[in-house]
């Protein structure tokens, strides 16, 4: 049975990223590509019209079906480094709020921000990182688009980054399931860690870059730069 990718909820398309990417493994979804789109990039297979999942004959597993598979230890490994990014992403404006640093949910400044908090957490992330923050935008788990010329004070190519509803559903969903045989305590620990050490700075900073957004643009993007992770709020 044939279904839509685009018919799955955003978090539960991402079962499909190996078989997108023509890498096996024990994730038992396979996927149906168009011949016309066999040679596109798996950000682009992702949102195009056509492709497919493939289920065995019958009905269609349930989405309670396909998040049991997705957060199952089996699953997990296949599916990193995109979930490590999420996981990372998650944890970090769970501690920004935390602490009373920020009460929203913050845009990471650059793909290169996300890399220092993937820096901050331990994580290496094998490939190319702007390659992954693609896929998870191509799958609809977060927001990523030019820096907005009220921060930078001129237009640039730094892309800000930002997890949306459904990439926090996703990482709610890993939670529940303890991790899902990611190390996420760690990680949290290492994020707490960080914001213990430079929790002043990021506040003066933030409530500076704030207050300067209406005023002076490009002293917003000058000073969120200056952190070990620079935000944008």
């Amino acid at each position: 049975m044939d279904v839509p990718l685009h018919s799955l909820p955003p978090h539960l398309r991402l079962l499909a990223w190996p078989a997108l990417r023509g890498v096996g493994g024990p994730v038992p979804l396979d996927v149906v590509v168009p011949d016309h789109y066999s040679s596109l990039p798996t950000p682009l297979l992702a949102q195009a019209d056509g492709v497919a999942v493939r289920f065995p004959a019958g009905p269609a597993p349930s989405d309670a079906a396909l998040l049991t598979l997705l957060t199952s230890q089996t699953t997990t490994p296949e599916l990193r480094p995109l979930l490590d990014i999420v996981v990372g992403m998650a944890i970090w404006d769970e501690a920004l709020r935390t602490r009373g640093v920020f009460v929203g949910n913050a845009y990471l400044a650059s793909e290169d921000a996300v890399g220092a908090l993937l820096t901050v957490t331990g994580v290496e992330v094998p490939g190319s990182l702007v390659g992954h923050l693609e896929e998870l935008q191509a799958f609809e788990l977060l927001y990523r688009f030019p820096v907005a010329y009220k921060f930078r004070g001129v237009y640039g190519a730094e892309r800000q980054c930002r997890l949306n509803g459904w990439g926090r559903l996703l990482y709610r969903h890993l939670a529940e399931a303890d991790g899902a045989g990611l190390p996420v305590a760690t990680w949290r620990a290492a994020v707490d860690r960080h914001l213990g050490t430079y929790h002043e700075p990021y506040r003066v900073a933030l409530d500076r870059a704030v207050r300067a957004v209406d005023e002076a643009p490009g002293e917003t993007w000058d000073t969120v730069r200056a952190l070990p992770v620079p935000v944008l709020m």
